[in-house]
């Protein structure tokens, strides 16, 4: 046979340029489902390989072979692939599976901090397993933006949250303003407080001044030392009989310090790399640990990136944190990105040294990201 004459679906390259584009098809048939392209009732598209031959196969409500008798609720405590971790309210903590339906239902997969209903059956090898059959309306939620190459476009970092506190280092690795300040935003645009918890104070005499400049935009701010022991008792008074979730950047000190206040955590420590300074991730999912005298905490992965959901880069020139005083939007024009325009007041403000620079360049670079 020549060379010439060879089938490409054949070949490697033409196998895998074959799965993408069933990958990409699917995908899109997916997007039409959520922009109500297809009809949105509650169905699973599947398809063959070849994308010749598409089935469609209604998705069971979990409820159906369940009554109220034999159905429990409860709190999250961890989520992995198709299970949950779940205290019940009784105090036993169980493990559920969750359907495709449960994801339909929510618009996105169940959280650590989510109140639930499982169902209990007898009928497995094993003698008994649970079932998730829905999440009960949440109060509040820490969101995310998902993988770019995912259909869910963010995803819940933690649900029925009264607070965020953001942990940070004033050194070794050293303050990440541009983290920060991507936090802030978040926290602000879910309607939850942020409380700023400043690690290793031990290391440093004074704060320096950007540090200064951000906590004066938080809602409260706590400097501390793991190794020292400054500030702990203040930060569990902050945390006392409250929701919290904990997030921050690798190397920063944030699994030390709940292993401090939550000793039965246990959680894995790591120290900063010695050829960047930066940390070393130890926690690999969202976990809740109670504290002792009321309130638990969320511990969250220690993500080098925040991104901001749904913003368009005037939203954030109008909105970001530090630049307006009583956050009224000042500038000439209302579009103005504080890039070179006329009459932009942001940069009038860091020539008169009323906006910090660190500020603006952390401003710059979100906005990069945005385009």
């Amino acid at each position: 046979m020549a060379e010439d004459e060879i089938n490409e679906n054949e070949t490697p390259s033409g196998t895998q340029s074959s799965r993408r584009a069933h990958r990409a098809k699917r995908v899109n048939a997916m997007q039409m489902w959520e922009q109500g392209i297809i009809d949105d009732r509650p169905i699973k598209e599947r398809w063959s390989r070849e994308f010749k031959n598409p089935r469609v196969k209604r998705l069971k409500n979990p409820g159906e072979n369940f009554n109220e008798a034999n159905t429990k609720k409860g709190l999250v405590l961890e989520v992995h692939r198709r299970t949950c971790g779940i205290r019940l309210d009784d105090g036993e903590i169980i493990s559920a599976t969750y359907r495709t339906a449960v994801v339909h239902e929510l618009g996105e997969f169940p959280a650590v901090g989510d109140q639930v209903v499982v169902g209990y059956t007898e009928e497995t090898e094993d003698g008994g397993a649970y079932s998730l059959l829905r999440v009960l309306p949440r109060k509040s939620a820490l969101k995310r933006p998902g993988p770019r190459d995912r259909f869910r476009r963010e995803l819940t970092l933690a649900a029925n949250v009264d607070q965020v506190v953001i942990v940070a280092s004033v050194a070794q690795p050293p303050f990440n303003y541009g983290f920060a300040d991507r936090f802030l935003l978040a926290a602000n645009l879910c309607d939850l407080p942020l409380v700023m918890v400043l690690n290793k104070m031990d290391l440093v005499e004074t704060i320096p001044p950007a540090i200064e400049d951000f906590i004066s935009l938080v809602d409260d701010f706590i400097p501390i030392s793991c190794t020292s022991g400054e500030g702990i008792d203040r930060l569990r008074a902050q945390l006392q009989n409250k929701s919290s979730v904990f997030s921050g950047l690798s190397g920063v000190g944030k699994s030390t310090l709940i292993n401090r206040l939550v000793p039965e955590a246990q959680l894995r420590t790591g120290d900063v790399r010695d050829k960047d300074g930066k940390g070393r991730h130890t926690t690999t999912s969202s976990n809740l640990f109670d504290l002792p005298g009321g309130g638990w905490v969320i511990d969250t992965p220690g993500i080098r990136a925040l991104g901001l959901l749904d913003m368009n880069p005037q939203d954030l020139a109008r909105i970001f944190p530090g630049f307006f005083p009583d956050d009224r939007f000042t500038c000439k024009y209302n579009n103005c990105l504080h890039l070179s325009e006329p009459g932009c007041t942001v940069h009038e403000g860091i020539k008169e040294n009323r906006i910090c620079q660190a500020r603006f360049d952390s401003y710059l670079r979100i906005l990069q990201a945005k385009d």
